[in-house]
């Protein structure tokens, strides 16, 4: 894919958001099946290919674990929570819970943090992330975007968009 095309993707990507008394919610449709999706959020090797969360084991069992966006990275705190089937996951990103639910080709990501007022700017990475997955799903070579790299993909637009649509217009520096 060229940059043109994934930052396109970034931008036309079927986001719905919430934001609750304690929680950020997203969901979004994509490409694939329930059960290629779920393997998508779940197993190391997959989620490194498009996500910051890359865990030392796959999300699938309740228990302790640290995850790193890059081999060199300083480990996070991803200690699973819950699951539930091959449809449902709870686990820790740090000092944040991530909720994760897949229902056929919808997925729902329910985000506890710890500080809402970087909302806009969690919602902002994640389009960012889901995008890519999208893509992958649909069988297109593209590589992972994460960390500082996603401000050259629209992350900034994004984080203002949500920022107005969720009235958290006051956002720290990035």
């Amino acid at each position: 894919m060229t940059a043109s095309d994934i930052d396109q993707r970034i931008a036309d990507l079927p986001v719905a958001v919430d934001l609750t008394e304690d929680a950020v919610i997203l969901e979004v449709d994509l490409s694939g099946t329930a059960e290629q999706i779920w393997a998508h959020v779940t197993d190391p090797e997959l989620l490194a290919t498009w996500s910051p969360i890359v865990p030392e084991r796959p999300l699938t069992e309740v228990g302790p674990m640290l995850s790193r966006e890059s081999p060199d990275a300083d480990p996070v705190t991803t200690d699973v929570l819950a699951t539930a089937g091959d449809h449902a996951l709870s686990h820790r990103w740090g000092d944040d819970v991530l909720e994760w639910l897949v229902d056929e080709a919808r997925l729902t990501l329910m985000m506890k943090v710890a500080a809402p007022q970087y909302a806009p700017t969690y919602l902002a990475g994640w389009q960012v992330c889901l995008a890519v997955l999208d893509a992958r799903l649909e069988g297109l070579d593209q590589a992972r975007i994460v960390g500082r790299e996603a401000l050259e993909h629209g992350w900034e637009e994004l984080r203002a968009r949500y920022a107005e649509e969720l009235d958290l217009p006051d956002q720290p520096a990035v």
